[in-house]
């Protein structure tokens, strides 16, 4: 059975803290493994990459590059290898 999980924007810089996503590193259906680099994010102080939290394939992308989302948003969704 295939399970779906979220790749969320994680909380490094404080709660309600918006990014705006720069990069992609993988396109739809691709595989990425824990650790790997999935998406870069840009804030107006820093801009930083954000890991994979598990293993999986990239489904669907729901923020994409130029648009903004607040920490704890779901940009991401993939199946969990």
């Amino acid at each position: 059975m295939v399970e779906l999980k979220e790749i969320v924007l994680p909380e490094a810089l404080g709660e309600d803290a918006e990014s705006s996503i720069v990069l992609w590193y993988k396109e739809l259906g691709e595989s990425f493994e824990e650790g790997e680099t999935l998406v870069e994010v840009q804030t107006d102080k820093v801009a930083f990459e954000v890991p994979a939290p598990f293993s999986g394939t990239l489904i669907e992308i729901k923020v994409k590059r130029g648009e903004t989302a607040k920490t704890g948003a779901v940009i991401a969704m993939a199946e969990k290898l």
